[in-house]
């Protein structure tokens, strides 16, 4: 089996929670979430990997029907030798680890919310997550 520069060695949830406003009142207009993205980023030394945890809020207690959070680490392997194109780390790491462990996580909100039994479950927009995390407001860590 060929190894890849950046070996993905599978993922864990951290955290799932879902909260059911008991104050929220239902209209005939449609509901707007807005999801919110973060991801930490963290060396294993014991492991010699990369523990990458991707998480996501949506909706609130105040005006939205529930709030949900997530919370995944996924562990992956960046192996220099086979960075051909000297891509680094950090570069691979932004981009294609969130780019893996992001369909879990829009699998895990999916089946969720889902569950709740009162709504549609809610499915995550397929969007370019690095770039999002870039262009979201606090998103500090992960900017270039």
């Amino acid at each position: 089996m060929a190894v890849t520069v950046l070996e993905f060695k599978g993922y864990a949830v951290k955290e799932q929670c879902y909260q059911k406003n008991e104050t929220f009142k239902q209209s005939t207009q449609g509901i707007t979430l807005n999801p919110q993205i973060d991801l930490d980023i963290e060396n294993d030394i014991q492991e010699d990997g990369i523990l990458v945890t991707l998480g996501v809020k949506i909706g609130s207690l105040t005006d939205d029907p529930f709030k949900v959070i997530v919370r995944i680490c996924g562990r992956f392997v960046y192996h220099l030798e086979k960075d051909t194109h000297k891509m680094g780390v950090d570069a691979l790491i932004r981009k294609n680890a969130v780019a893996i462990l992001y369909p879990y996580l829009r699998a895990i909100v999916s089946n969720l919310t889902s569950t709740s039994n009162e709504y549609p479950a809610y499915l995550l927009p397929t969007i370019d997550v690095a770039q999002v995390l870039k262009e979201q407001p606090g998103s500090s860590a992960v900017a270039d």
